[in-house]
Order: C-alpha cells, then sequence, then structure tokens
C-alpha cells in the first residue's frame, strides 16, 4: 500500500499518509515529497516531481499549477466563429478597396481604346500606353518589395491607394484632352503614376493576406482573385452604363471617389495592418538561418520558374486583349452597355474560376488544375476568332463563350500558379513570414507585369497587320507550345526534382 501510494502520490511511507490528508482535506497546499524523486521521474513520464498534481485524499492543485492549467486550457479552446470575425474585422475595408480599385482598373480595357482612336491614335501607338503602364507597374513591384521591409505595409498600402485614386481621375480628365500626340503623351504621363501606384498597393496587399492567414493561402489567394474578378465585372458593366448615361469621364470620377471611401478607415487602424501573421510557426534561429541566404536563389528553381510563368501566362491575355479585342467587336456595332457585358462575363467566369482553383490548391493539386487552365484558355483562343482553319464565321455567341473560357483559363493559371510557387518556397527553406511573402508577391507581379508589358504592343501590330482572325492565333499557338512544355515538365518531374535539389544545395 505504501508503495502505491508513493508511485501514484508521491508521498513516503515514513512521513505517514494521514497527516498529509488532514492537511489536505483543511485545505492547505499539497506535500511534495522529493525523497523518491528519481522514481517520480519515471512514474510521471521524466517530468520534474516538484511539478506534478497530487489530487489524492482531497488535496488541492498547487496554486502556479492550476492557473498554468487554466490559461492552458484558454489557449487552446478554438475560437468561435464571431470572435474570430471580430479579431478581423480590420480586413473588410482592404476588401472593400481591392473591389472598387479592381473596378476602376476595368474602365481602362474596354474603354479608353475607345477615346484613342476616336482622336486619331492608331492600335499600335496606343498599345503602347497599355505596355508603359506595365513597365511602371514592374518598377513598382520590384521596389515595393524593399519598401514593405524597410517601413511598414500600411504605408505602402496608402500610397498605392491615395495615388491609383489620384490616377483614375486624370485618366477621366483626358476626355477634355486635345487629340493626337497630346492626348498620347498625357495619357502616358497618367500611367506612369497609375502603374507605380497600383503596384504598391497589390504587392503590400497579397503580403499580409497571405502572411495572415498561413493554413489556408490557396483560398485567401481564391479569395483576392475573386474580388479582382468580380470587381472587373462589376466597373464594365457599369462603366459602360455611365459612359451611355453621360460621357467618358463619369465612371473614371464615380468608382475613383468609391475606391477612397475606405482610406480613412485604414489609416485608423494602420496597427492592425502592420501585425503580419496570424501565428507563428518556426523558432527564431530557423527562421535567421534561411533568411541568411539570398532570396533571389529562387528564380533560377526550375520549378519555381515553370510556376512563375505559369501565371505569367493570364497576364499575357490581358495584355493580349487590351489593344485587340475591344476594336475586333466594332463589327458588331455594340452599344457601351452590351460592350461592357463582354468583358463582364469574361471576369465573372475568372471569379467562379478563382473559387475551383482555390479549392484544388487546398488539396495541393495545383499542377493538375494549372493544366487544365492551360487547356481552357486554349479553347478560348480557338474560338474567339474563330482559327482560321474552322469552318464558321465569327459571332457574337462565340465571343461570350471564348470569355468563359478565358476566365477560367486565366483564373486556374494565376492561382495555382502563385499557390505552388509559395510552397516551392517552404520547401526550399525559406520562412514563412512577411518578408517571404512580400518577396513572393514581388516577384509573382514582376513576372506577370513582364509578361503583360510586351504582349500590347507586339499584339496591336500583328493583328492591325493581319485582322484579328489569323492575329488571334500569335496567343493560341504560345498557349499552345507551354502546354506542350508543361506536359514535358510533368513528364520529366524527376529531372527538375533533382535540378531543384541541386539548386537548394549551394
Amino acid at each position: 500500500m505504501a508503495a502505491s501510494l508513493t508511485a501514484r502520490n508521491g508521498f513516503s511511507a515514513s512521513f505517514g499518509g494521514s497527516g498529509a490528508s488532514n492537511a489536505s482535506a483543511k485545505g492547505t497546499t499539497a506535500f511534495v515529497n522529493r525523497a523518491f524523486e528519481s522514481y517520480e521521474r519515471s512514474a510521471n513520464d521524466g517530468t520534474d516531481v516538484a511539478k506534478t498534481v497530487y489530487p489524492s485524499y482531497g488535496s488541492a492543485l498547487w496554486k502556479d499549477d492550476s492557473e498554468a492549467a487554466k490559461s492552458n486550457d484558454e489557449a487552446k479552446a478554438p475560437a468561435g466563429c464571431w470572435e474570430k470575425f471580430k479579431r478581423d474585422a480590420w480586413l473588410l475595408p482592404l476588401v472593400h478597396s481591392e473591389f472598387w480599385i479592381s473596378a476602376a482598373f476595368s474602365l481602362i480595357q474596354p474603354f479608353y481604346p475607345i477615346l484613342a482612336s476616336s482622336r486619331g491614335i492608331e492600335a499600335w501607338k496606343y498599345g503602347f500606353v497599355f505596355s508603359l503602364f506595365k513597365v511602371f507597374m514592374l518598377i513598382g513591384s520590384i521596389s515595393a518589395e524593399k519598401m514593405i521591409n524597410r517601413i511598414t505595409p500600411t504605408a505602402c498600402y496608402l500610397f498605392g491607394q491615395g495615388g491609383f485614386f489620384i490616377f483614375t481621375i486624370l485618366f477621366g480628365c483626358l476626355y477634355w484632352a486635345p487629340g493626337g500626340d497630346v492626348l498620347l503623351g498625357l495619357s502616358i504621363a497618367c500611367v506612369t503614376l497609375g502603374g507605380i501606384t497600383n503596384t504598391f498597393y497589390l504587392v503590400s496587399m497579397f503580403a499580409v493576406f497571405t502572411t495572415r492567414f498561413p493554413k489556408y493561402r490557396g483560398a485567401i489567394i481564391a479569395f483576392l482573385e475573386f474580388l479582382w474578378g468580380s470587381g472587373n465585372m462589376v466597373g464594365s458593366a457599369i462603366g459602360g452604363a455611365l459612359i451611355d448615361a453621360w460621357a467618358y469621364p463619369l465612371p473614371f470620377f464615380v468608382l475613383g471617389a468609391i475606391t477612397m471611401l475606405s482610406f480613412p478607415v485604414i489609416a485608423r487602424f494602420s496597427s492592425k495592418l502592420n501585425q503580419y501573421s496570424e501565428e507563428e510557426h518556426a523558432d527564431s534561429s530557423t527562421e535567421k538561418g534561411s533568411q541568411s541566404r539570398s532570396y533571389y536563389w529562387l528564380l533560377i528553381d526550375p520549378v519555381f520558374l515553370a510556376d512563375m510563368v505559369t501565371l505569367m501566362m493570364s497576364w499575357v491575355i490581358l495584355g493580349f486583349n487590351e489593344p485587340t479585342l475591344e476594336p475586333s467587336l466594332e463589327d458588331f456595332n455594340l452599344s457601351g452597355t452590351i460592350l461592357g457585358s463582354v468583358y463582364t462575363v469574361q471576369f465573372a467566369s475568372y471569379s467562379l474560376g478563382g473559387f475551383i482553383a482555390g479549392a484544388f490548391s487546398h488539396y495541393e493539386l495545383e499542377n493538375f488544375y494549372g493544366m487544365v487552365g492551360q487547356l481552357f484558355t486554349i479553347v478560348a483562343y480557338l474560338v474567339i476568332g474563330p482559327a482560321p482553319f474552322l469552318p464558321f464565321t465569327r459571332t457574337l455567341a462565340l465571343v461570350y463563350i471564348s470569355q468563359v473560357f478565358t476566365g477560367l483559363g486565366m483564373s486556374a493559371q494565376f492561382v495555382c500558379g502563385y499557390c505552388h510557387g509559395l510552397k516551392r518556397a517552404v520547401q526550399r527553406g525559406y520562412p514563412d513570414n512577411l518578408r517571404t511573402n512580400g518577396f513572393l508577391s514581388s516577384t509573382v507581379l514582376t513576372f506577370a507585369v513582364f509578361g503583360a508589358m510586351v504582349t500590347p504592343p507586339v499584339a496591336g501590330y500583328v493583328v492591325e497587320l493581319y485582322g484579328y482572325r489569323k492575329g488571334s492565333m500569335l496567343m493560341f499557338g504560345l498557349l499552345v507550345i507551354w502546354a506542350g512544355m508543361q506536359v514535358l515538365w510533368g513528364s520529366g518531374g524527376a529531372t527538375g526534382a533533382i535540378l531543384g535539389g541541386a539548386i537548394a544545395d549551394v
């Protein structure tokens, strides 16, 4: 019995159990005997006997131990839905900004070519306006990652949001500019501001959201792309209706003003925006060791590069459509509202496709669905012209069908490429923190913007030279080539893994 009591309760038989139990019954603290400390360690899985709780004979818990147990239970208790909502309610103004900035951004592609062509600017010339917008987005994406590390995400975010508002208003004012080279020069001046500020906003937004919710990155990126797609969808529809109601400047003024409604709220809760992570995942020693290696080693990793090229294709498609799609629809004599609906279908499909891609990414099927998205875009450019080797002519119904496949394919390319790129960075040993996510978001936008920057002048020139039906085969051929490379890469995945591992050892 004494041995049993000793093993279970920490009491020595030589001291007697009754005195201890009586003391416990009167509310005093439990007695801890160190005479058999080595035995108690083994009986309690190696833990220190002084930290062991012995509740027998009515003894009370140690005060420190009881408080620690209570705090541990509270820490482990899962937060309810309402508590989580209140904790993250500061994100709602960011959601508002993403939606309406996307809506304002969507006005440029369908409606600026109409203004430019009506003032005597050729398609290949105003294609350079779209390209220069991407050039300054490229400059902004490279510098934004450094600015986040040097100052705060809030400063980058508010600079981007405020600057893009000014750009939107100025771009609407181009309606009163003289035509020709004057309008072209003023347009270039506007996109200088718009490109830099837009990427400062985007890089800081993606970095904060992906760091804030590390367990649900696929869903978060899909949600942000849903906001971007639905914002573009609504912006195109509202823009066409407002232009029909008055003239070109009205949607730029209205949507620009709406984007700024969240600005004071975000400035007020800037401290929340600077709280980077939902929870700490890696200890500081591991993080410091990983950060000693340059992030730029990722840029020569073949798997990471393939991810970046895949997501870049979605912006290459945007760059091709900017100077070519709207002029190609002039034969249908569409009103502003119907023209906006063509883009609305594309972005509605993009929004839906973003959630589908997020679900596949959550279950680690990014490569599979990314390839499916590539096939969707191939089908889109097969029917939008349609391809010269198809035995039928172009109809508005075919244009709508192509926009459905375009939206689904672009969302798959971007979301799956982004998610797999994040996964690859962690596999390479980089810490899962704001700095890594800031570098990733900056790199993603750099690749995306580069693709969108190079494409518009080339697309405008080719389509003007050969017509839209033959000219669209340029995009069709590029997508087919990259799909073939993806298939070859998939069959040679072991080689890619070996190359990636060799680079990781450098």
